[in-house]
């Protein structure tokens, strides 16, 4: 099992996607921990991309409607040699957060 933190204290606001940083894939699942510190829009939405060359992106699922304090989503299967999660804001307003991957073979 690898950890990885992705960001911290990003703010996202809405009307402009952000991005985290990529973190390689050691297994097939990955485990994403979403600490919402600060929520003036409606919800977050954190859409897993994967990719095998750090330029083309698809997305993989979405976790929709994030909300303040801590979040957790998980995906295995995965084939992809990196991941990073889009960040999408709900609504209107600014949302601060940070994040955290973990990734294992299953």
């Amino acid at each position: 099992m690898s950890s990885f933190q992705i960001c911290q204290r990003l703010a996202v606001t809405n009307g402009t996607d952000a991005y985290t940083q990529p973190f390689p894939m050691d297994g097939n699942a990955f485990r994403i921990g979403v600490f919402i510190y600060n929520l003036t829009a409606t919800s977050l939405t954190a859409t897993p991309q994967g990719s095998c060359d750090n330029q083309n992106w698809h997305d993989l699922t979405a976790a929709s409607s994030l909300g303040l304090g801590h979040n957790t989503f998980s995906q295995g299967s995965i084939t992809d040699a990196m991941v990073r999660l889009k960040l999408t804001v709900v609504g209107t307003g600014v949302i601060i957060l940070g994040a955290d991957a973990w990734t294992s073979q299953q």
